[in-house]
């Protein structure tokens, strides 16, 4: 068992333990939503990001 299997594992585990199933389905929607957000953060984006929270370029 690879150590990111390993990783979804405990974090079914954790999150069956709060009484939330995960489903192929879920993770797969999960997956699209963490893409589409990726592409939508350019190198402009992460600078109004860093420029609004404060953050020096180096610490993101």
């Amino acid at each position: 068992m690879n150590s990111e299997r390993a990783s979804a594992d405990e974090t079914d585990a954790m999150l069956a333990a709060a009484g939330i199933t995960v489903t192929a389905e879920g993770r797969e929607r999960a997956r699209a939503r963490l893409r589409a957000a990726d592409e939508r953060m350019t190198p402009e984006a992460w600078e109004r990001l860093r420029a609004r929270l404060g953050r020096a370029a180096d610490a993101a």
